[in-house]
C-alpha cells in the first residue's frame, strides 16, 4: 500500500468512518427491533441458556483464526503463497474447532448443570467452519479499505438476522431463534465476502512462509484470550453459580453496555487500525489522528451513556418491557463503564499498528487477574456485586491503560484529557441537568416509559449540543464538519473505499 499524504488520510478515515457509520446505524436499527420482539417471546431462561453457551463459544472463537486477518491487515507486503497458506491454515483451525465444540458439548453442560446445553452448543459450533471460509476475503477488504463494500455485506448479513431470529421467535422457536439467527448472519456474510472478493486460494501451502504473519497473530491471540477472560469471567461465574435468570439480567445489562463500543468504538476501529498502521514511523502524525479520534468517539458515547445512566428505568421498560426492570440497576453501574471503555478501547489499535502485540498480551494479563478477582468477589452481593467490582477495577487501572501505550508514541496523558475535556463538561451539564429535571417532572406526574424518554431525551440532548457550542464551539464545529464530508460522500454517490485526494 501507498504511503498516503495527510490530506488523503484525513479524507480515507472520513470515508471509512462514513461508511461504517452507516453501517454501525442499520445494524443497530436491526438488533433494537430484533431485541424488543425476541425480549418479548423468549423467555429469561432461554436467553441465559444461550449466554452460558456463548461464554464457551466466545472463548473458542479466539482460536478461529490466531489473529491472522489483522496480521493480514498489517502486513505491508503480502503474496498469494502467504494468503493461500493462511486460508488453510485459518480453515483447519475453524473445522477442529468445531470438532471440538461437538465432542466438549457434555462437559459444558454439566458444567452448568444444564441438560438442555449440549445441541445449543454443538449449533454454535457450526460457526467457526462458516466463518473460517471467508476470514482471508474479508481481511483482504478490510486492508484495501474496501468499507463500502464491508458495509453491504455487515447490513444484509445483520437484516437476515434479525428476520431469521424474529420469524423463529414468533413461531416459538425459543431459544433456538437466538441460535439460527446468529448463524444466518455468519452463512451471509461469509457468502458474501467470497462473492464480493476476487481472491481465490490455491492447493499450495508453506508453513515457512507463515512465519512474520503468526509471531504478530499469536501474541495478538494471547491477549485476546486474557481479555476475554477480563470481558466473560462474570458471565461463566454467574451462570454457574447464580443460574439462568440472573445471567440473563446480568447479560442484558453488560449488552447494552457494550453498545457505545460496538457503535462507534469498534466501527471507527475498522478504519483506524489500516489508516494507523500507515502511521507507524511517524509519531507526531500518529498523535494527531489518534486524539482527534478520541475526541470524536467521546462526543457521541459519553452523553450516550450518561443518558442511559440517568434513564436507565425508563429505558430497559421501553425498550425490553416491564418484565425486564432488574437490568435497569446493573445497566445503571454498567453504563459509566462503557462510557471509559468507549476511549480505552481504542489504545488497542496503538499496539497492533506498533506491532507490539507482545507488550498488549503482557498487559492484558495482569489486567485480567485484577478483573478477574474482582469478578469473585462481587459475586458474594449477587449480579450487583459483580457489576460494581467491574466498575472499580475499570476506574483503578484507568492510568496504566493509557500510560503504557502512549510511550509507543511518545503521547502524554494530558494531552488526552485537553483533547476529552470540552466533551467532558458538556456531558456533565447534560448529565445534571436532565437528572434534576426528570426528578422533577417525574415528581409531578408519574410518566409512561416511552413518553417519559420522548421529553427527557430531547432536553438532555438540547442541553448538551448548547452546553458544547457556549463552551466548545471550535470543536463542535470541526465534529460537524467531518460528519457532513462523510454525508458528501454519499450525496457525491462516491462509492469507492477511500479517497485519494486531500
Amino acid at each position: 500500500m501507498p504511503e498516503p499524504s495527510s490530506g488523503s488520510t484525513t479524507a480515507t478515515v472520513v470515508t471509512g468512518a462514513s461508511w461504517s457509520a452507516v453501517t454501525r446505524v442499520g445494524l443497530q436499527l436491526f438488533s433494537v427491533a430484533s431485541a424488543t420482539v425476541l425480549a418479548r417471546f423468549v423467555s429469561q431462561r432461554a436467553y441465559g441458556l444461550a449466554g452460558m453457551a456463548q461464554v464457551v463459544i466466545g472463548f473458542a472463537a479466539l482460536f478461529g483464526s490466531l489473529g491472522t486477518s489483522n496480521a493480514i491487515i498489517r502486513q505491508k507486503d503480502l503474496d498469494d503463497d502467504v494468503l493461500t497458506s493462511i486460508f488453510w491454515l485459518t480453515l483447519a483451525i475453524g473445522v477442529c474447532v468445531t470438532v471440538a465444540c461437538f465432542l466438549s458439548a457434555p462437559y459444558v453442560a454439566k458444567f452448568y448443570n444444564e441438560p438442555s446445553l449440549p445441541g445449543i452448543f454443538r449449533a454454535l459450533g457450526l460457526y467457526f467452519t462458516i466463518s473460517a471460509t471467508a476470514s482471508v476475503h474479508g481481511a483482504l477488504m478490510n486492508r484495501d479499505l474496501q468499507f463500502a463494500r464491508m458495509a453491504v455485506v455487515d447490513l444484509v448479513a445483520g437484516a437476515t438476522s434479525a428476520t431469521v431470529g424474529i420469524v423463529s421467535a414468533v413461531l416459538g422457536a425459543g431459544v433456538w431463534s437466538l441460535i439460527t439467527g446468529a448463524l444466518a448472519n455468519a452463512v451471509v456474510t461469509a457468502g458474501l465476502y467470497i462473492t464480493l472478493n476476487p481472491w481465490r486460494p490455491s492447493l499450495r501451502f508453506s508453513f515457512r512462509r507463515l512465519g512474520p504473519v503468526l509471531g504478530f497473530g499469536l501474541n495478538l491471540s494471547g491477549s485476546n484470550i486474557v481479555n476475554y477472560f477480563s470481558r466473560n469471567t462474570d458471565n461463566l461465574l454467574i451462570g454457574k453459580y447464580l443460574g439462568a435468570v440472573p445471567l440473563a439480567y446480568y447479560n442484558w445489562g453488560y449488552t447494552l453496555m457494550l453498545y457505545p463500543l460496538q457503535a462507534i468504538s469498534w466501527t471507527l476501529g475498522r478504519v483506524l487500525f489500516p489508516t494507523f498502521s500507515l502511521m507507524q514511523d511517524d509519531p507526531e502524525r500518529f498523535q494527531r489522528a489518534y486524539l482527534r479520534a478520541c475526541a470524536t468517539v467521546a462526543f457521541v458515547t459519553f452523553p450516550l451513556m450518561a443518558g442511559v445512566t440517568a434513564l436507565a428505568p425508563e429505558f430497559i421498560v421501553a425498550l425490553l418491557g416491564p418484565n425486564w426492570a432488574p437490568v435497569a440497576p446493573i445497566l445503571r453501574i454498567l453504563a459509566p463503564v462503557g462510557l471509559l471503555q468507549s476511549i480505552t478501547s481504542l489504545t488497542g489499535y496503538i499496539y497492533m499498528a506498533m506491532g507490539k502485540t507482545d507488550l498488549m498480551f503482557r498487559w492484558g494479563l495482569l489486567f485480567t487477574g485484577l478483573t478477574v478477582a474482582g469478578f469473585a468477589l462481587g459475586l458474594h452481593w449477587g449480579i450487583a456485586g459483580v457489576a460494581t467490582s467491574y466498575a472499580i477495577v475499570t476506574l483503578l487501572t484507568l492510568i496504566p491503560v493509557f500510560w503504557i501505550p502512549f510511550q509507543l508514541i511518545r503521547l502524554r496523558i494530558r494531552d488526552l484529557w485537553i483533547a476529552l475535556w470540552p466533551v467532558t463538561r458538556a456531558t456533565a451539564a447534560m448529565a445534571i441537568a436532565t437528572a434534576a429535571f426528570r426528578r422533577m417532572v417525574m415528581g409531578w406526574v408519574h410518566l409512561p416509559p416511552g413518553l417519559a424518554l420522548l421529553v427527557f431525551v430531547p432536553f438532555g440532548a438540547a442541553v448538551y449540543f448548547a452546553t458544547m457550542y457556549w463552551l466548545s464551539r471550535p470543536l463542535l464545529m470541526d465534529l460537524i464538519s467531518l460528519a457532513r464530508a462523510g454525508l458528501g460522500i454519499f450525496g457525491r454517490g462516491k462509492f469507492r473505499a477511500a479517497s485519494t485526494t486531500s
